[in-house]
């Protein structure tokens, strides 16, 4: 099929003519080359009671509707100035358009409107675009991806209270931090809330299934107890009903809430005095990840009364220890008193 041009005045002329001897509208089509439907519009839009107009008014009327398409800047001389002469002065086209309404009571003009005029054929013409702060070649509107509802999640909210007041060890916080030069090469990392004990593991992709079978594989590898792991919601822990088998309970932060997981955002940000964002992450090794993990567990923490965390994790371990002979007893007191125990 030919690309659609609008008829000329010519072609209005020999449609006039047809129709003034009596020819139907598919003789006319057929001897300007043009399908029937076009002389049908055609005629349709420019008769009057009458009939169809001279060709000179047909053309007349044919041309307003085309100018009536045109962005309301470009029909408009003045608004136009007023907007070129504002963002030579560095004005965003918001503000412009507030302004024009500020000093013009009754008229307006919308940012939106601005945008669209500058990337219209008429602004493009006169490379206006380039006056914008952030000029884009093209214009179009971001579609936000579409976030992966995550199925059988427990808000953090439904946490219990000893793990909300970090009265136990074994309950982590977990996220994923990246380098330039991959969306997907990642280090996922983990933080106990008591202790702050790091672990970091390097993944290839951030795939779900990836990273959570890592992590199982971590835990098992090293014979870790652990409780609970909180997360955000990443797509990339969707698939954290498979820590449930190993008995660890999983719970998602809210929606834009990373302060409700503040622990793993503060080892991530002194994660990165050692490994940067510029450091690409084709260059980031295993080695180089267990060496900052390492230094990380051996940096003394000023909420942790500037022990290290391995330190914190020995005293805790330690005072658990020492408390389990005399819980021991107690509960055997209770035993012979005839108290029933709930466990």
């Amino acid at each position: 099929m030919g690309t659609f041009t609008q008829l000329t005045y010519h072609e209005r002329d020999k449609i006039y003519r047809g129709l003034c001897a009596g020819k139907s509208k598919s003789t006319i089509a057929r001897e300007l080359g043009r399908a029937k439907s076009t002389v049908t519009r055609e005629v349709c839009r420019n008769s009057d009671s009458i009939g169809y107009l001279y060709p000179g008014k047909a053309q007349e009327k044919a041309m307003q509707r085309k100018h009536r398409n045109k962005p309301k800047i470009s029909r408009n001389p003045k608004l136009k100035e007023y907007i070129i002469e504002r963002l030579k002065r560095r004005w965003s086209p918001e503000m412009i358009a507030g302004r024009y309404k500020l000093e013009n009571p009754g008229q307006t003009v919308s940012k939106e409107a601005i945008y669209q005029w500058i990337y219209s054929a008429d602004g493009e013409k006169l490379e206006v675009k380039k006056l914008l702060v952030r000029a884009h070649k093209k214009r179009g509107f971001k579609r936000k991806p579409q976030k992966l509802k995550i199925k059988n999640k427990v808000s953090v909210h439904c946490r219990p209270y000893h793990i909300n007041k970090r009265l136990e060890l074994g309950h982590f916080e977990c996220d994923l931090i990246f380098n330039q030069g991959s969306q997907s090469k990642n280090i996922c990392t983990l933080t106990d809330r008591l202790s702050r004990e790091a672990i970091m593991i390097k993944n290839e992709s951030k795939h779900s299934a990836t990273v959570i079978d890592a992590i199982m594989h971590y835990i098992i590898e090293h014979e870790l107890d652990v409780k609970s792991i909180t997360f955000d919601n990443g797509s990339e822990f969707a698939d954290h009903i498979k820590l449930n088998h190993l008995g660890i309970m999983t719970y998602f932060c809210d929606a834009g809430c990373p302060w409700q997981k503040g622990s793993i955002e503060h080892l991530n940000g002194m994660i990165r005095r050692f490994l940067p964002f510029k450091v690409a992450a084709a260059d980031i090794t295993s080695k180089l990840v267990r060496s900052i993990n390492q230094e990380m567990n051996n940096m003394p923490r000023a909420i942790l009364g500037f022990r290290t965390p391995l330190e914190s994790k020995q005293h805790h371990q330690s005072r658990v220890k020492l408390a389990q002979p005399a819980i021991e007893a107690k509960c055997d007191n209770m035993k012979q008193l005839g108290v029933a125990i709930h466990y």
